[in-house]
């Protein structure tokens, strides 16, 4: 099972808290005891593991066998190239086809970010503060092409660290307590801050199926977003409205909103 965080709204400011940027991908365990390794995603609604992904990314797999140590490490595997957003990314994450994956390795070359070490060389580390972790990470862990160790922030660069998350318009950061343990739940030691925007987009259709429930959804000239309950789709038809006012978490390379919510609809 994998750590787990809260979302709120607004970063929380002290010397209690480290940061880091909040990668798109998927979370992935590494397990290393020999030759062996073994990457672990995440089942959403368990939070268990569900499948183990070493085939599915062998420029992982092979950097994470020639490293020293045997270990167990949390991160996320994305895009190398971090401009190519999740949509890209999952054009190569749900490959299982080996003769496609070998293709697909240099076309949409992908990166384990590696933030968190559970256990070394046989040792559980999870009771260790996390700032101490953080620590025998970089002693344990060699960086390569394909294995980066994330970076952090202090509580007196926040700012900077958010600007760069505007800037490049990525999902956010996190906000770790430096003295938590890991354990394998949902906690308020770790807090996930999203980069939360709204527009307004104009609307130029209504389909009847969506991903995200069975009350319809919009077409619009930057995603498609879902009626979430009957009540929303009933007023569509009532009013008629030409723009909706969406909140988003984001824009993928295309240009499409990324995870968008309906706020309003307007006439």
């Amino acid at each position: 099972m994998f750590q787990l965080a809260h979302t709120i709204d607004e970063i929380p400011k002290s010397d209690d808290w480290i940061y880091e940027i909040k990668e798109d991908g998927e979370r992935i365990k590494a397990i290393k005891k020999g030759d062996r390794v073994e990457l672990w995603n995440r089942d959403r609604k368990t939070n268990r593991h569900r499948f183990e992904k070493s085939n599915v990314y062998p420029e992982v797999t092979e950097d994470l066998m020639i490293q020293i140590h045997d270990f167990v490490i949390d991160g996320e595997v994305n895009c190398s190239d971090r401009t190519k957003g999740l949509d890209m990314f999952n054009r190569r994450a749900l490959l299982s086809d080996q003769f496609k994956i070998r293709i697909m390795r240099d076309v949409i070359p992908v990166k384990f970010r590696v933030f968190d070490i559970l256990e070394i060389n046989g040792k559980d580390v999870t009771d260790v503060p996390l700032i101490l972790r953080k620590s025998i990470l970089d002693s344990f862990i060699e960086e390569t092409e394909n294995i980066e160790i994330v970076k952090y922030w202090f509580s007196d660069n926040v700012d900077e660290l958010w600007d760069l998350v505007e800037k490049f318009k990525l999902e956010g950061i996190m906000a770790k307590r430096k003295v938590s343990p890991y354990v394998t739940n949902r906690t308020y030691s770790w807090l996930k801050i999203k980069n939360i925007k709204e527009t307004v987009v104009n609307i130029i259709n209504y389909k009847e199926t969506s991903g995200q429930g069975s009350h319809g959804g919009l077409i619009t000239d930057r995603c498609d977003v879902a009626l979430t309950t009957e009540q929303l789709r009933r007023e569509y038809f009532a009013k008629k409205p030409t723009k909706a006012r969406l909140r988003y978490y984001g824009v993928y390379p295309s240009g499409k909103l990324r995870n968008p919510v309906l706020l309003e609809l307007i006439r």
